[in-house]
């Protein structure tokens, strides 16, 4: 939540403005690259690789939504929990999901 605050006549006023919640590609931008551009950091699939993915979206968006959400340790590697980014909504890190799988589905067309 973004907080502005304003002195008014003397006195210190606050008003609660709630920030524009980013995109997926914008999620993915901010964060994610992090880990994930190629060639991947620590067993992270790399973005754009198919071959790497492959495997995770074959386990369904479900399951892909619920470890990026939730966290998971796998045997090449462990994805934290919203990308250790916390702050951010459920919505801003499945819509990094569904970014990034959306752009190997892309490729195979």
């Amino acid at each position: 939540m973004l907080i502005s605050v304003a002195v008014v006549q003397g006195t210190l006023a606050a008003s609660a403005e709630p920030a524009t919640p980013m995109t997926g590609q914008q999620v993915y931008n901010n964060v994610c690259i992090a880990s994930h551009y190629p060639p991947g950091v620590g067993g992270a699939p790399a973005f754009g690789d198919a071959d790497a993915w492959a495997p995770r979206i074959a386990q369904g968006m479900d399951t892909l939504i619920d470890h990026a959400l939730n966290g998971f340790t796998g045997s090449i590697g462990v994805m934290p929990m919203k990308g250790e980014r916390v702050d951010l909504s459920d919505e801003e890190i499945i819509g990094a999901v569904e970014y990034m799988v959306g752009q190997i589905e892309k490729k195979g067309q």
